[in-house]
């Protein structure tokens, strides 16, 4: 059996999540970086269940309403940079998470994470020597939560997944680079919660299936809709008890303040009786008009206009009125992609956007209109664009797969679907798209000058 350790921090507030921007009153929004460390050197020692974990919990996340940047196998320099991008998404964010599952390890009273090819060779070393070591060569825990609270999230969760106890050099499986001590106790802030998967002085196990056993029950109270927070973490206790026979005790270490958080959303009320049947006239159901509805589009309000287009394509059919609403709202999105370079709410809106078209157009104009095929295939390219900010490569091909087989001679889809190849490790995919996308018998001379860049910089 394999041993493991996870550290939860929880700050009080209610969490919300907005999936889109309008101009509605403003909205609440949840971000979060993932990380998981796997692929350790033989002095360190690989592990087998970090990836999952992580990847386990980046789709809860994404359930619960977060926008998740998500890494895996990262360098120190890699790790801050993910930081640095992280931070820029979590300013007026209602609550930011920071999750890391790999190798641990406390030095001089501190908490470390450790990166891919850390080159961390504490033998022999003296406590000042070690202390300067870890600065230099890992990663502090204090910077993250550091970081988080400085960069204006109202609530900030801090999610560390590493071992206990085991050597530098441990066997596989296992999560432990540390001393005899193992990662140290941590003072929570007010309004926060640290929770470990087991006490100081025990292990965590491994569990039997590709998740460990403390994060198979934590996320299973996660997304249990009507739970408050310390719900969670009593149920997840309970469970990890029962399971590991009494042999793991999950702590938690909290000063929660404020309302009660239901990280799934709250209890359901309780369904009123049913009203008495009353004989009414229907009354007919007003249609906006088509003035009405393109004020909504230039104004950006996409769910209203949307909806509007939907009310008058049930009451009249599909037609020629929902072209240029629909456009206008692609361009604004498109605005909103074009100076954006790393993650932020704004592109979590623009991917729920581009969704919500998606759905519409089909509903609103007929399929051989001239415009369904040049609109589906715009959405689908501004949403993989921005699934690429938000680090999600693997699905933003698939977003330009989409457009591709739409706008075959498109481009920017093209050079677009040639950077997410690159960010993916696909250097021959990446390099054919660029290729295509260079044909100077294109019309799209931006693209071509942007897809002959790409291919400049790739090694030969």
């Amino acid at each position: 059996m394999t041993f493991r350790i996870h550290l939860f921090f929880v700050c009080s507030a209610w969490l919300l999540f907005a999936a889109v921007g309008w101009s509605a009153p403003a909205a609440e929004t949840r971000t979060a970086l993932v990380i998981g460390n796997a692929r350790y050197e033989s002095a360190v020692g690989a592990l087998r269940n970090s990836g999952h974990d992580a990847a386990a919990v980046a789709k809860t996340l994404r359930g619960l309403g977060f926008a998740v940047i998500e890494k895996r196998d990262v360098t120190r320099d890699q790790l801050l940079r993910a930081v640095l991008a992280f931070r820029t998404t979590l300013a007026d964010a209602e609550v930011g998470v920071f999750y890391f599952a790999g190798h641990g390890i406390s030095v001089a009273g501190a908490n470390y994470l450790i990166p891919i090819k850390s080159d961390y060779h504490p033998d022999g070393a003296d406590q000042a020597t070690l202390r300067m070591l870890a600065e230099t060569h890992l990663f502090n825990v204090e910077q993250a939560a550091t970081e988080m609270k400085s960069a204006g999230a109202r609530c900030n969760l801090l999610i560390l997944d590493a071992c206990r106890t085991t050597a530098l050099a441990a066997a596989e499986r296992t999560r432990g680079v540390t001393n005899r001590g193992g990662l140290v106790e941590m003072k929570p802030p007010a309004g926060s919660l640290i929770a470990f998967a087991a006490d100081v002085g025990q292990t965590a196990f491994d569990g039997d299936g590709p998740n460990g056993l403390y994060t198979e029950e934590l996320l299973k109270n996660l997304r249990t809709p009507g739970l408050t927070i310390e719900q969670v973490f009593k149920r997840t206790r309970a469970g990890v008890l029962e399971r590991s026979a009494g042999g793991q005790l999950p702590a938690e270490y909290s000063r929660l303040v404020g309302e009660d958080i239901f990280l799934a959303g709250p209890p359901a009320a309780a369904a009123p009786p049913p009203p008495e049947p009353v004989v009414m006239k229907a009354e007919p159901v007003a249609v906006p008009s088509l003035r009405q509805i393109q004020k909504l589009a230039a104004s950006g309000k996409a769910v209203e206009c949307v909806t509007a287009l939907g009310a008058m394509a049930r009451s009249q059919g599909a037609g020629d009125f929902a072209a240029e609403p629909l456009a206008a709202l692609l361009d604004a999105v498109k605005e909103d992609l074009r100076a954006a370079t790393t993650p932020s709410p704004k592109i979590v809106a623009a991917v729920a956007t581009c969704e919500m078209l998606l759905r519409a157009i089909p509903e609103c104009l007929p399929p051989t209109h001239a415009s369904t095929a040049p609109l589906t295939a715009k959405a689908h390219n501004r949403r993989g664009d921005a699934l690429l900010l938000l680090d999600r490569a693997s699905e933003s091909v698939k977003a330009f797969d989409a457009a591709h087989t739409l706008a075959p001679d498109d481009a920017y889809v093209l050079y677009n679907r040639g950077r997410a190849h690159l960010r993916l490790g696909h250097p021959a995919e990446a390099r054919a798209d660029f290729t295509a996308a260079s044909d100077p018998r294109g019309t799209q001379p931006t693209a071509r000058k942007l897809a002959q860049q790409a291919l400049a910089k790739m090694p030969l």
